[in-house]
């Protein structure tokens, strides 16, 4: 019995002793857990803060990608870009001593080991700097120990220098590859809007606000809802030190909208208006060119000087400023009067021989003195103001408004929107208050203001067999590569007139042309139709008589006359002096309408072949093996001689013709001097100026026409040179 309580207590005292020793090692165990949590509050407080911040889901906005301007054959007209700013890392930012220790070892061995690598691979990402360059900007932010260097020397820190295809390559270097992010580099991105063609129909297209990421005109503003998109929502996730954007909500990009824009035909308009307003230093000029049956602008250009003495588009005039048109309203009222039977192309007006007075005793002149007699067709052909003046007024001096009434019902009045934003509407009065100059003066292109476009929507439905169509920019919204929304042709008036006028107002601008003040906008290849116009421009509250005068001159008319395809008008602002529509406007519409045709009717090399004339095609400068291998594809080896139709690759040089036969000259290039690459393909001259080096800016199409800096200049690896291409 002893033995067994001896026992029971000696169990007891050993069960106890456990217990014991666990409840001093949970003690121990929870007296740690507190001195931890307290050295973690207070001790580390801030450290894990940190941590916490960067380990918390945020939530953030995910942009949408801004839907792209395609012209009418889808070439990228606008499009949005990523461009990024990166800063590299030199201090580490632990707050733990041990911690901030190993990382700055860290740090500090890479840039050591890495420094001369990483200048050579940033020297073959971007080669307007030189090695050494870098490596001496990085050395100075290592010696600073700066937390943000920029990682490009001279570079703003608010501007984004690198391009998207830029940013990818730099992943492949030794510093800025991912897993180096958040403590050796940061990097930051916007989406830059990139216009592909430069300047090309700017206005029209449209530019943005680009700290606002907000659209500023042009069919950017217009369309600015579709082509936005909608954000989405997400929040960054750390893994394996890499952050990565986890979309919560995913963003709609934005829909591409497809525009009526002929890329070539708007090249063409543009070069041919600057260079006329250049020829003639004048204010500003204007150029639309439509195509006939859907309205669709294939070319709009607005050119003003500016205080430099160049030509750029500040805003869009042929839709938002508003002109007296002139003489090109005649067939305007020509129309009204004879679809009211008021007169006939056999009537006939005395034009007091370039001066009358008998508008209420205002004075009302001609150009030309010598017009006595002339019928409806000589006032037209001539533009006679005294002529048209006296047939309108006799028509309806008693009943003017029928008049307007008439100029209404052909639809020239319409405002067209054209799906831009702030389009001007047209003014013609129809408030019932006639004195004894206004419907002379109207009738003659005054006392109406018109945008260009209106006096081109009328020439236009002249040539569409009387039918007017809204002038139309946007084709259709696209989504993903799949159409959701179509803009149809819209008609406006079905019936400008009766076929009969119609008739007759188509031989009067297809005579015009022909045999009067609008030859010089005819084509020996084609018939044109149209007419010449010149109004004296208000100077506001002096009128017409004070400070120097100046006049909007235009031609406005289409082709071919006999199967119209085309209408077009050129209106230019004179800055100063005399000028008119038949001298100024009608050349470049002329240049334009031929150029138009010859890009639109290619023929194959074939049919220039007879078996009387050898067809000898003209070869552009470029590189030589390439042009020699075209030759003798055509044909054409026994023009060229024996060493010429093996010549070796990479040599570069023009083909000239000699006597029927081609004479190849190679041309020596010097590294550090630009090459002349006047005359050649953009391929080629793209090819060679990037092989040595350059960064090429191109802006409109054809072969090179000019480059900036000039031939022979020295250049140094990455400097920029632009080429300006033409037909």
């Amino acid at each position: 019995m002893t033995d067994n309580s001896s026992k029971g207590k000696q169990e007891k005292k050993r069960v106890s002793r456990k217990y014991l020793s666990l409840f001093l090692l949970m003690s121990a165990w929870g007296v740690f857990i507190i001195l931890k949590m307290a050295i973690v509050m207070f001790g580390e407080r801030q450290y894990w803060n940190e941590v916490s911040k960067n380990m918390t889901p945020v939530n953030r906005v995910i942009d949408a990608r801004r839907g792209n301007i395609l012209s009418d054959e889808g070439l990228l007209l606008a499009s949005s870009m990523k461009q990024y700013r990166v800063f590299l890392d030199f201090k580490t930012a632990e707050k733990s001593q041990e911690r901030a220790k190993k990382d700055q070892t860290r740090k500090d061995t890479l840039f050591t080991k890495h420094l001369a690598e990483f200048a050579r691979q940033m020297h073959d990402i971007f080669p307007q700097y030189s090695a050494q360059e870098f490596a001496s900007h990085y050395q100075k932010g290592f010696e600073a120990k700066s937390h943000s260097w920029l990682l490009l020397p001279g570079a703003s820190r608010n501007s984004f220098p690198i391009s998207y295809n830029q940013y990818k390559s730099l992943a492949k270097t030794v510093w800025l590859k991912p897993k180096y992010e958040g403590w050796f580099f940061s990097a930051e991105s916007k989406i830059s809007r990139q216009k592909p063609f430069g300047s090309l129909a700017a206005r029209t297209i449209g530019s943005m606000y680009e700290a606002k990421d907000s659209a500023r005109n042009g069919l950017e503003l217009s369309f600015d809802s579709l082509l936005r998109g909608v954000p989405g929502r997400g929040h960054m996730e750390k893994v394996q030190n890499i952050s990565r954007m986890i979309a919560d909500v995913p963003q709609i990009d934005g829909c591409d909208i497809r525009t009526t824009i002929n890329v070539d035909m708007q090249d063409i308009a543009e070069v041919a208006l600057r260079k006329q307003l250049e020829f003639r230093n004048a204010a500003s000029g204007i150029v639309v060119l439509m195509e006939v049956p859907t309205g669709d602008i294939k070319a709009i250009a607005s050119l003003t000087k500016t205080e430099s003495g160049q030509f750029s588009e500040i805003q869009n005039n042929a839709v938002k400023e508003l002109f007296e048109p002139g003489s090109t309203f005649k067939p305007v009222s020509m129309m009204v009067a004879l679809d009211d039977g008021k007169i006939k192309l056999t009537d006939s007006v005395f034009c007091e021989h370039g001066l009358y007075t008998g508008f209420g005793g205002a004075r009302m002149t001609d150009a030309s003195k010598n017009y006595g007699w002339l019928d409806v067709v000589g006032v037209i052909q001539n533009s006679c103001n005294i002529g048209t003046s006296k047939l309108i007024n006799a028509a309806y001096k008693d009943d003017p408004q029928a008049f307007v009434d008439g100029i209404y019902r052909t639809g020239i009045n319409t405002h067209f929107d054209l799906q831009l934003t702030g389009t001007a509407a047209p003014v013609i009065r129809r408030d019932g208050y006639w004195d004894a100059t206004r419907l002379p003066w109207m009738s003659i292109g005054y006392n109406t203001q018109l945008p260009v476009i209106n006096t081109l929507a009328f020439y236009n439905g002249v040539a569409n067999g009387g039918c007017m169509v809204a002038p139309r920019l946007v084709t259709e919204v696209i989504r993903e590569g799949e159409v959701i929304q179509e803009f149809p042709v819209e008609v406006v008036k079905r019936h400008m007139c009766k076929d009969e006028t119609l008739a007759q107002v188509r031989f009067l601008l297809e005579n015009v042309v022909q045999n009067g003040t609008g030859k010089n906008a005819n084509s020996k290849y084609f018939n044109v139709a149209g007419k010449t116009g010149t109004a004296q421009l208000s100077q506001g509250a002096g009128g017409y008589k004070s400070g120097k005068q100046t006049h909007m001159v235009s031609f406005c008319g289409y082709f071919p006359s006999d199967n119209p395809q085309y209408s077009c008008i050129v209106s230019i602002r004179t800055d100063g002096g005399a000028a008119g529509g038949a001298t100024w406007a009608a050349p470049v519409f002329h240049e334009i309408s031929e150029k138009v045709m010859a890009s639109r009717n290619l023929r194959n090399v074939k049919e220039a072949i007879d078996s009387t004339r050898q067809f000898i095609p003209k070869v552009l400068s470029g590189e030589l093996a390439k042009a020699s291998k075209v030759l003798k594809g055509l044909g054409k080896k026994n023009l060229m001689s024996r060493e010429d139709r093996d010549i070796d690759e990479d040599v570069w040089g023009s083909v000239s013709s000699d006597s029927g036969r081609f004479v190849m000259k190679p041309v020596e290039f010097h590294d550090d001097l630009v090459p002349d690459v006047h005359g050649m393909g953009a391929q080629d001259a793209l090819y060679l100026l990037e092989r040595m080096g350059m960064r090429v800016s191109v802006t409109g199409v054809g072969k090179v026409k000019s480059q900036t800096p000039a031939k022979n200049t020295r250049f140094r690896k990455g400097d920029r040179i632009q080429l300006t291409l033409s037909m």
